[in-house]
């Protein structure tokens, strides 16, 4: 593996991420940069391939700040709607090169944004599937998920006066691997990209009831997502290897914080 050296001379830089704040378009945006670093006197360098990665998570960053649809995004309500980029070209009257530009990170006008939004949105159910994972919200099966985590790792997740900072954990990666893998999540809840980690949406709201629920009045979970329950469980016994796993993950880093998760996202999980 070849390595970069600091042009300074204190020898091999060593590859990390931090977050970027930018101005783009006179819009101050947060990013997660990988670059390397000197670890002796803090020069960065990055490659082609690694800014052209950053363009990327700009334009989509500004994106979402602008209420525009980003490129994954575009992709994934495309695919909801079973259109081949050619198709959906096609029905909006533009080139297939620009569906491809856009899902690959161009920024599409308002006037071209409202119109791929009448044609993967409004005509469909699944304009916040992106969000949701497939599922309509349930407090009752969020609390049967958590009660099997806790008897499959022998400890309190639903603990009093928590607030839910590992449980968040398990529940996230629950719901996205059972999304990535069956098309669905497990309980209809959206994420917030947060400081401590992926975080339950309006969590503060949701705590107290979560734990009043009835998990019998939830639907009960299929053998395909107790298989996913306890592979998540089995790969992160304690909390503290679920937490720093969740800090490591691409999708939560580039996220600018209080932005909701993308399940459409979930084919990048790195840590299971």
């Amino acid at each position: 593996m070849t390595t970069t050296a600091c042009p300074m001379g204190h020898g091999p830089m060593e590859l990390k991420q931090h977050k970027k704040t930018t101005t783009f378009r006179d819009v101050e945006l947060t990013v997660a940069v990988t670059a390397h670093v000197c670890p002796e006197c803090g020069m960065t360098a990055s490659d082609v391939k690694a800014a052209g990665q950053v363009q990327r998570q700009i334009a989509d960053a500004y994106r979402a700040k602008m209420n525009l649809l980003t490129g994954d995004e575009i992709r994934f309500l495309r695919q909801s709607r079973n259109f081949t980029q050619a198709s959906l070209a096609e029905k909006m009257g533009v080139g297939v090169a620009s569906i491809k530009r856009w899902e690959l990170g161009n920024i599409q006008s308002s006037s071209m944004d409202n119109l791929l939004r009448s044609y993967l949105e409004d005509k469909c159910d699944c304009s916040m599937d992106v969000y949701t994972g497939n599922r309509s919200f349930s407090m009752p099966r969020i609390r049967r998920v958590a009660k099997h985590f806790e008897k499959i790792l022998g400890k309190h997740l639903l603990k009093k006066g928590d607030k839910f900072l590992f449980l968040a954990k398990y529940l996230w990666y629950a719901d996205m691997v059972s999304f990535r893998d069956l098309g669905k999540g497990l309980t209809g809840s959206t994420y917030a990209a947060l400081p401590y980690g992926p975080q339950l949406n309006n969590y503060k709201d949701l705590i107290g009831e979560i734990k009043q629920s009835d998990e019998s009045a939830s639907e009960p979970l299929s053998d395909e997502e107790i298989r996913i329950i306890d592979s998540i469980a089995e790969k992160f016994p304690n909390e503290k290897q679920i937490y720093d796993a969740a800090h490591r993950e691409g999708i939560w880093k580039e996220a600018p914080t209080g932005s909701l998760l993308l399940y459409s996202l979930a084919y990048r999980l790195t840590e299971i």
